[in-house]
């Protein structure tokens, strides 16, 4: 009994462990995604990083389509084909169907984004687009078998090979980059050869991946008389796979139509208004500015919602309905205020952020508006989650899909006569619109959950939402009186992109602090949710010593 406990414990801390890791690499994938966009703009030009704004959405749809869901889909089939073989035999039926499926599905694709390359760049408004399409979907070809074999890893619980393959992955699609930037600006390409050597680094990144990832599979799973493979049995895994992998598919698909829909409306109407092609990309570019900074937003706050979501879990499995509902109000509060702040702050730092990160205040206004955009942004990725451990796998899909349709419909009403402002504002309405029906329909589904014997119990007054409120005042007062301060102090003895960092710099780290510590200690987390939070009980105490929480209360 001892051993099979020990043997228990082992095999948790490994699967925590290799959560964890995945959760680290995921993380680490994405800023450097969000963050090559940046010098992207700086060597190339605003035209060359519309263009990538503009195609890569595309991409990643078809991508999503193609692989979204298979790596877990693996996974799952590869565990259970262990626990019920107890050897390979089964998992090479698994991994020859799944490399078969997104085989074929990834040629496709491939086939389908080479030969619309002139529609889509059309439907795009830039014509000159057509040559990057192409060369971005080489990476078709070698993505889905990727993610066969990452979820083959996963599956046999070998996380460090599939977490360390997405980080050699982005890697080496950004050192890509940068190289093509560099022999192109040195050889004189024009904007559309640039964006292609661009692209490059999707496949670039993709072939490495793979051949991390196959190497290992190669020399883990050589048998010298391996049974043939079936094709009854090869069918009935396809099935199984796409049946697993499908909802996934869907569910991931939302996301990158958004970005479908700017790249396919703004810059043809943009051109509509009489702007010349080149110059209607350019304003393209600019308007993507803010997004970098707004994804890091989403980002952190998604991680911090990953993190929740095995406790509303395990309160809703074990009936705590108290539990469950005070996590939610409790988390939801969190997003809204952290995403506020978030936003507050980059429509405060708008300019100096712009010339910061881009050189010059190009758009400054749009800048913002995309920046308000992390509010809406943070609650979204906070409600999808928690809706789906609730039990609500299709709210989030129709929530976003409807942010698309709006988001289309706004962009042919606005645009015309607010140009790239109309198109930031859309984005503001549309995304705002789905995080309250979002935010609501978390309300109703934890509603839906608690006795009808339980209520819930009120303290007096507002509390902590009302402490997160004056923490914002006090957060956007301090940033505000930190700006004129500092640039008062500046002077003009700087360089405006050095003077753009200080003031940038400055306004962030103030408003972080002051947030934080206005929050804390005004009682945006009350007693009783402290004790809710796991672990949150140790976290208060500690907090309470140094003075950042007000003293316990039974509220």
């Amino acid at each position: 009994m001892g051993s099979r406990k020990r043997s228990d414990s082992r095999q948790y801390r490994l699967l925590r462990s290799g959560v964890i890791l995945m959760a680290g690499a995921a993380l680490l994938t994405k800023l450097i995604g969000a963050l090559q966009k940046i010098p992207l703009q700086n060597l190339a030009g605003d035209r060359v990083f519309g263009i990538y704004n503009a195609v890569y959405p595309f991409y990643q749809l078809i991508s999503v389509l193609a692989t979204a869901g298979l790596p877990t889909a693996v996974s799952i089939l590869i565990a259970h084909r262990l626990r019920e073989d107890g050897g390979e035999d089964g998992t090479r039926v698994t991994v020859a169907a799944a490399l078969l499926l997104l085989g074929a599905t990834g040629a496709i694709s491939f086939g389908l984004m080479w030969m619309s390359a002139d529609l889509t760049a059309s439907w795009i408004g830039d014509d000159s687009a057509s040559l990057a399409i192409r060369v971005l979907s080489v990476a078709l070809l070698f993505a889905p078998l990727v993610a066969v074999l990452r979820g083959y890893e996963q599956g046999k619980r070998r996380m460090g090979l599939s977490a360390a393959s997405q980080v050699a992955e982005q890697v080496v699609r950004v050192a890509m980059m940068l190289l093509a930037l560099e022999i192109g600006l040195l050889a004189g390409w024009s904007d559309s050869e640039l964006a292609a050597g661009v692209m490059s680094g999707a496949a670039a990144g993709a072939v490495v991946a793979l051949l991390l990832l196959a190497a290992r599979s190669w020399r883990g799973g050589r048998r010298a008389n391996a049974p043939a493979l079936e094709k009854p049995a090869l069918m009935g895994e396809i099935q199984a796979l796409a049946k697993l992998a499908g909802p996934a598919a869907l569910a991931s698909v939302v996301v990158p139509a958004i970005g479908v829909v700017d790249a396919f409306m703004v810059p043809r109407l943009l051109r509509e208004s009489g702007m010349a092609e080149a110059t209607a990309m350019s304003l393209f570019g600019v308007y993507s500015r803010g997004g970098p900074l707004v994804q890091l937003v989403t980002m952190v706050a998604g991680a911090a919602a990953a993190a929740m979501v095995p406790g509303l879990a395990a309160a809703k499995s074990q009936g705590e309905a108290q539990t469950l509902e005070l996590r939610l109000n409790m988390q939801l509060r969190a997003a809204w205020l952290a995403g506020a702040a978030a936003a507050i702050g980059l429509v405060l730092l708008a300019e100096p952020l712009n010339v910061m990160l881009y050189k010059d205040a190009k758009g400054t206004l749009a800048f913002a508006l995309v920046g308000c955009t992390a509010l809406a942004g943070s609650v979204s990725a906070v409600v999808a989650p928690a809706l789906q451990a609730l039990g609500s796998v299709r709210a989030p899909v129709a929530l976003l899909l409807l942010a698309a349709l709006l988001k289309g419909a706004l962009n042919a009403a606005l645009v015309p006569s607010l140009g790239i402002e109309g198109a930031a504002l859309s984005g503001v309405v549309a995304l705002s619109a789905a995080a309250l029906l979002g935010a609501a329909a978390l309300r109703h589904a934890a509603a839906g959950l608690r006795p009808p014997h339980v209520y819930r119990r009120r303290g007096p007054g507002m509390g902590p939402a009302a402490a997160g409120i004056a923490a914002l005042a006090v957060m956007a007062a301090s940033v505000l009186l930190a700006e004129r301060a500092l640039d008062a102090a500046l002077g003009y003895g700087l360089p405006p992109r050095a003077e753009a960092a200080a003031l940038a710099l400055t306004g962030a780290a103030v408003g972080a602090v002051v947030f934080a510590a206005a929050a804390l200690r005004g009682g945006a987390v009350s007693a009783r949710e402290w004790r809710a939070i796991p672990g949150g009980e140790a976290w208060a105490a500690r907090l309470r010593r140094w003075r950042l929480i007000p003293p316990a209360d039974e509220r």
